[in-house]
């Protein structure tokens, strides 16, 4: 599924948040998750495509590595603070406290909202198992909540046949779950084609919704330790801690230079 080189960055976008701060190069949503609901719902009643991403210090990195990932964080419409990383590196830069918004507590406040305005919604990632055990579990928190498709991750060769499915659906609200940067180049490459109003990458979201992951407890998540809990219950996340000394050497570097550019 590895469609980078096609993407044509294409932003949607019709005007900037008001309520943004630059962190490392990146327009980062300052106000609470109430505002950023209040924000979305805004948008959707103004027919204005959103992309929704929620940032933390891996997604800072990549976006270094990669220039075509750091276009597509770029064109995002609403850059959410997901990582304690991305939240403290605007402590330390900036001298901003944000308010740390993880992307499945949006998610779910996003669901609440359209199910009270009746608004659609499409559910794509994990896997096949996974998807459907969220789903039914999505239905059953939000009974009146209009889900009118859902299809798991692993699509490989059959993209064009989903695209077609979101498509025929003409789902208002597009929750994907197939991790980073996957999830946000599948929204680049494919939200023009979409009747999409609000796409939003999700990452592990699913896992949690269906039962098969636990989320921190709440003690840990306001100490900033969600992603150690994730780190401790699946050992294979270790690999990916690398990326840590990079991202505080960006910090630091831009701090003793004066520059943000991500």
């Amino acid at each position: 599924m590895k469609m980078r080189s096609q993407i044509t960055i294409l932003s949607a976008k019709i005007r900037p948040l008001a309520e943004s701060l630059d962190v490392l190069g990146l327009p980062v949503f300052v106000g609470s998750r109430q505002k950023a609901l209040i924000a979305i719902g805004d948008r959707m009643a103004e027919g204005i495509s959103t992309h929704i991403v929620t940032l933390n210090s891996e997604m800072v990195v990549n976006a270094r590595k990669e220039p075509q990932f750091r276009e597509i964080l770029r064109s995002a419409d609403i850059i959410m603070p997901d990582g304690v990383g991305v939240v403290w590196a605007a402590r330390f830069l900036r001298r901003k406290r944000l308010p740390r918004l993880p992307g499945i507590d949006l998610a779910e406040g996003i669901l609440r909202t359209a199910e009270l305005a009746g608004q659609s919604v499409y559910l794509l990632g994990a896997r096949p198992n996974i998807n459907t055990a969220a789903r039914q579990r999505v239905e059953s928190q939000y009974p009146r909540l209009r889900i009118v498709g859902s299809h798991h991750g692993y699509f490989q060769g059959q993209e064009e046949k989903v695209i077609q499915d979101i498509i025929e659906s003409r789902a208002e609200i597009l929750l994907v779950g197939m991790g980073s940067p996957g999830q946000e180049y599948f929204i680049a490459r494919t939200r023009n084609r979409l009747p999409c109003l609000l796409m939003m990458g999700i990452g592990g979201s699913f896992d949690v919704w269906a039962g098969h992951r636990r989320r921190a407890a709440r003690w840990m998540r306001s100490l900033g330790l969600e992603w150690l809990h994730r780190t401790i219950v699946d050992v294979r996340r270790w690999r990916r801690l690398g990326f840590i000394p990079s991202f505080l050497w960006m910090v630091f570097t831009a701090k003793l230079s004066g520059r943000q550019a991500a």
